[in-house]
């Protein structure tokens, strides 16, 4: 009986140790899913699973699902252009994981956006700046339009066009008074210049809420249109003056 004893307490010893082993096993597991879930499922503290997901990344560069939840983020922060290269270096390593991914829908604009801003650096062609700059500002993402048209315009400072596209995604990135100096600047080398003096005047009137200085800007550009009449397409030139004349309660 002694023996059985014994025989029976030591299959309980190698049971409670094989348990202890395997209770081991599956913690380490579950400690491992439980780090790598913040790549599989979106928080609410986006900065903390940020944190998280680029300590992952540290030890595993090239684990796409990290990296495709690290893109997110930095898109769901504002962050666009580090989201599309996280995005683009991800689509290199596994191109079928990235086509099936939440955020497919955005790689072939950030497959766009990298091959041009890599062409842009390269040669520093004004007109590349200036074809990212009007991407980012149709999808209303105005910081990163704001710095492609700067670009551009450190190569040529005399596109003032492309110096009115700035002030307008700067006003619309709330950045009012450095709006207001890139439409001076263009009215200092061009005081009739039509959109430079209505723009003058809608940021003054709307934004700087200061009407009876907007309106001698809605004044000169009324007088510039009609002046250039001919230079317009029908619908611009009625529907432009329609709205300056709107603006001076005439």
């Amino acid at each position: 009986m002694k023996v059985v004893y014994n025989l029976c307490q030591k299959d309980v010893q190698e049971v409670s140790v094989f348990r202890i082993i395997v209770g081991l096993f599956f913690g380490i597991n579950l400690l491992l899913a439980q780090t790598h879930s913040v790549c599989e499922v979106e928080r609410a503290d986006s900065q903390k699973a940020k944190e998280a997901i680029e300590k992952i990344l540290l030890e595993e560069p090239s684990n796409t699902v990290c990296m495709l939840q690290l893109a997110n983020i930095y898109l769901k922060l504002g962050q666009i252009a580090q989201g599309f290269e996280i995005l683009v270096d991800a689509y290199s390593i596994d191109p079928h994981n990235v086509q099936n991914s939440r955020i497919a829908a955005v790689l072939p604009f950030a497959l766009k956006v990298t091959n041009l801003k890599a062409q842009a650096a390269k040669t520093n062609d004004k007109e590349t700046w200036n074809q990212l700059g009007d991407g980012y500002f149709q999808m209303g993402i105005f910081n990163e339009a704001a710095s492609m048209y700067q670009k551009s315009l450190l190569v040529d400072d005399a596109q003032y066009e492309i110096r009115l596209k700035l002030a307008l995604v700067l006003q619309k990135n709330t950045q009012i008074y450095s709006a207001l100096e890139e439409v001076q600047k263009v009215l200092d080398k061009k005081p009739k210049h039509i959109y430079a003096n209505y723009y003058m005047g809608k940021f003054l009137a709307y934004d700087v809420r200061n009407r009876e200085t907007a309106r001698p800007y809605f004044e000169r550009a009324k007088a510039s249109l009609i002046e250039q009449k001919d230079k317009y397409g029908y619908l611009e030139y009625t529907n432009l003056l329609s709205d300056i004349t709107k603006e001076l309660g005439e």
